[in-house]
């Protein structure tokens, strides 16, 4: 039996290794149709039961949380559009966020407004939780944050019809007027050097890239991020986030050499998603540009 799951493992990468020419071809086509039904229509579910999956001391933790969450970082439009999950995963962010770099005063420009770009968003369906960590979080007051999110994949349709940048576009909409979102990749658009880059859960190997459709000629960690460092101005801040310890490993294996101090990591594991277990390995980083 303690075989039977580096075996499994080497099945799941095999398959996804064949997997490769399917995506290449499939992504070039969503590329060129850029399909789109106008922006999205956010679902919303009911919030009464949203920590059903945690035992009773547990469970009235994570409902005062949620409370001083939403009060907080004003989360009210997002509790009313928002399915559980989706919802249970801005509040997670949140967590992360104030465990990550709550104690760090965020960089912000000559205007004393905040600029930042999150890189392969998705659909972006924590645009809340980040632009509003950015505007009310850290140490010192408030302030503007002007958040963009960029994914290269957007055209991905969904069963209902509607593309992921449809969806992507509807939830930086319920974020507010200071969140964008574009289409493209990020190595390749003429983006000015940002106070502020988050990346979470960039692709450093092949696997993860493959499984989530996209061909292998886009697997260029080193690259990636090389320009994420670029577009941080000098005393501005790279924020990763990571799956595992082994791919926060390679981030830091890839980031040294480049202009950047490595200020701190910790866990953002939570338990405030029905799917925590999965949760259990991920790790942020955070690094300033020097």
């Amino acid at each position: 039996m303690a075989d039977s799951v580096p075996m499994a493992g080497i099945v799941k990468h095999t398959l996804a290794m064949l997997r490769a020419p399917q995506n290449a071809v499939a992504f070039t086509v969503r590329s060129r149709v850029r399909w789109s039904r106008g922006i999205a229509e956010l679902n919303n579910e009911s919030k009464e039961r949203l920590f059903d999956h945690l035992p009773t001391p547990r469970w009235a933790e994570a409902e005062a949380e949620e409370s001083s969450l939403r009060a907080r970082y004003g989360l009210d439009a997002l509790r009313g559009r928002s399915t559980c999950v989706a919802y249970a995963e801005n509040l997670a962010m949140l967590a992360s966020l104030e465990r990550l770099c709550g104690e760090l005063e965020l960089p912000v420009g000559g205007d004393g407004a905040l600029r930042a770009v999150d890189v392969g968003c998705g659909a972006f369906a924590y645009a809340t939780a980040l632009q509003r960590f950015l505007a009310r979080g850290g140490r010192g007051p408030a302030r503007q944050a002007i958040l963009r999110g960029v994914e290269i994949d957007g055209h991905g349709v969904y069963r209902d019809g509607h593309s992921r940048a449809d969806y992507a576009r509807a939830h930086a909409a319920l974020a507010g007027k200071e969140a964008h979102f574009q289409v493209g990749d990020f190595t390749a658009l003429p983006i000015p050097e940002q106070d502020l880059v988050t990346m979470w859960f960039p692709f450093v190997e092949r696997f993860s890239l493959l499984q989530w459709g996209l061909p292998l000629s886009l697997f260029d960690p080193r690259r990636l991020m090389q320009r994420a460092v670029a577009t941080v101005r000098v005393g501005g801040v790279l924020l990763v986030a990571n799956q595992t310890e082994s791919e926060a490993a390679q981030v830091v294996s890839l980031l040294r050499g480049l202009p950047v101090k490595h200020l701190r990591s910790t866990s953002i594991a939570s338990d405030l998603v029905p799917y925590s277990a999965r949760t259990a390995g991920r790790i942020g980083s955070l690094w300033r540009r020097v």
